[in-house]
């Protein structure tokens, strides 16, 4: 095998010259024998990686020398499937056809990985730049890696080689559930499971999306709906519920009197939310989003994440006002994403821990300085195969689904990179004004698996005793507490300040409420000495 393998390495060599010859990125050569790669099954193929290493040059003619092997090849995506550049899904075999765990480029031991083909994203950079930010920030997130694709003789350009999400010690690290693990903290853990496209492989929430009357439906991941078992299945339905429940009460506790911040990791739902907002992702909340949970023993927490697939994001999409770096991604693409959100965003917990991680994270992975230099790095590795890329797929200057105005037809790579960074310089800023809650008591969200029970969120309010009358209200608002008011904000119901009041230093204040941009819910937010505090009230008129 191996040998004809290589048979077909040499004859690649003399077709492909003329696109490429050497390259400081991987190169990987793959050669079905003739047969067409479908979306499933996986066609059977060859597959060579020449890489040297060192900043030494990759020619096509060296030795395949950091791997050479079989693999199963088949096209993946859902609407990237219609593009003239696929990307595909590569499970590595041995001799025999069957899963060969190995690794190559770095990746760790496995066998399944993704070929993606940056198209539409003609930046080429965007899921390598949010996924190493996902991790800068202690999340496990998908890694990468650029290489150069030979496909049947066939120069392919840039792609991107990618972990799948799977349970693995080296991906998703949970524990592995058995057909014994039925019972006890055994059945606790572990599981993924996310919200996607399709209404099948799962079950259907009891509660709606957000601004929509059809119901929610979360896809098993791990196990899969053909291995999971019935007590599994309850188990994992029955806690999702429970979450819900508590999110969806007024004092965010359900009938077992259990805070929402019992069930989830409040640090990875924080972070989850910096980075689909940041990077304005389409997709973000409602396809591809992933959550996870171990065993209890093992902590026991929901987890946000794995965050995945950034192609339609960093404007780069034409609905859902991607391309203006003003507002909210979760309402502006609205419709078809979890109500736990919009819900979060009253929480005091919820936008006091925001606050306090977005200002923990500006002053240093998120600051402009260390985003545009992440963003030229990745340029820099790109180096000429930008060129050889866009010799192979014209786009440049043409509008390719889902581009919006900022790059349908641009001349240049760089001038893609200028427009994004000028974008995300913007965002920043819009963010920073907008961003809800106050930045008080941080000490106590420094722990990751901070959280907060009812008693302890309603001590938390009667420190100040904050009280607003009457409530709702048609135009005067009276606050009043037991504590000086040193400064007031109100918010709607997107997380805007509306209005500020500093220095007022009183414990009672009159409000005039028709000069607010609209009748309907708002959050006053209340600060004194002792900490920040949060009420929720109604006006109309």
């Amino acid at each position: 095998m191996r040998f004809y393998s290589l048979l077909l390495f040499y004859s690649v060599c003399t077709t492909v010259s003329a696109q490429l010859t050497e390259t400081h990125l991987p190169i990987v050569i793959i050669h079905t024998e003739g047969a067409p790669i479908e979306d499933e099954p996986k066609t059977r193929a060859t597959i060579d990686i020449i890489y040297k290493g060192g900043g030494a040059a990759n020619n096509i003619s060296d030795f395949p020398n950091e791997y050479s092997g079989l693999c199963g090849i088949e096209t993946r995506g859902s609407s990237s499937q219609s593009f003239e550049k696929k990307s595909y899904s590569f499970e590595l075999w041995d001799a025999g056809e069957s899963d060969l765990d190995t690794s190559f480029l770095g990746f760790k031991k496995e066998e399944d990985f993704i070929l993606n083909g940056p198209y539409s994203d003609k930046s080429l950079i965007n899921n390598t730049l949010v996924l190493q930010l996902a991790r800068d920030m202690g999340h496990y997130a998908t890694k990468t890696r650029f290489v150069e694709l030979i496909l049947n003789d066939a120069y392919q350009g840039v792609y991107v080689i990618m972990e799948k999400i799977k349970r693995d010690k080296n991906r998703v690290a949970i524990s592995k559930l058995t057909e014994d693990d039925i019972s006890g903290d055994a059945l606790t853990g572990g599981y993924i499971i996310r919200l996607d496209h399709d209404r099948w492989g799962g079950w259907e929430s009891k509660y709606d999306k957000f601004d929509n009357d059809e119901k929610l439906y979360f896809q098993y991941v791990y196990p899969k709906q053909e291995d999971i078992l019935p007590a599994q299945e309850n188990y994992i339905q029955k806690l999702i519920t429970e979450l819900e429940d508590a999110f969806i009460s007024n004092s965010f506790a359900n009938d077992k009197n259990k805070h929402y911040t019992q069930y989830i990791n409040l640090r990875s739902f924080v972070d989850n939310f910096i980075i689909n907002e940041l990077s304005k992702n389409v997709d973000a909340y409602r396809l591809s989003s992933y959550f996870y949970k171990d065993k209890d023993s093992e902590g026991g927490r929901i987890f946000a994440g794995p965050v995945w697939d950034y192609n339609l994001s960093l404007a780069n999409a034409s609905y859902c006002n991607c391309f203006n770096p003003e507002g909210w991604m979760y309402y502006q693409c609205k419709g078809h994403s979890p109500f736990w959100w919009d819900r979060m965003l009253t929480s005091f917990t919820f936008t006091t821990a925001l606050k306090c991680r977005w200002e923990e994270l500006r002053s240093d992975l998120l600051s402009e300085e260390n985003l545009l230099a992440l963003i030229d790095s990745r340029v820099e590795e790109l180096g000429d195969a930008v060129d050889r890329n866009f010799e192979r797929w014209p786009i440049l200057d043409e509008w390719v689904w889902p581009n919006s105005d900022l790059f349908g037809e641009v001349e240049s790579h760089t001038e893609v990179i200028d427009k994004m960074k000028d974008w995300l310089v913007a965002r920043l800023a819009w963010m920073d004004e907008n961003m809800p809650g106050d930045a008080a008591i941080c000490e106590l969200f420094e722990d990751p698996d901070f959280e907060i029970s009812t008693a302890v969120e309603d001590h938390e309010q009667e420190k100040m005793n904050l009280q607003l009358y009457p409530n709702p209200s048609t135009g005067q608002l009276h606050v009043e507490a037991n504590e000086t008011i040193q400064k007031l904000a109100l918010y709607n119901n997107l997380g805007q300040k509306v209005y500020e009041l500093n220095g007022a230093n009183r414990t009672s204040i009159e409000l005039d409420l028709t000069t607010l941009p609209g009748v309907g819910s708002y959050h006053l937010r209340a600060v004194s000495y002792s900490g920040s505090y949060t009420r929720s009230f109604v006006y109309f008129r």
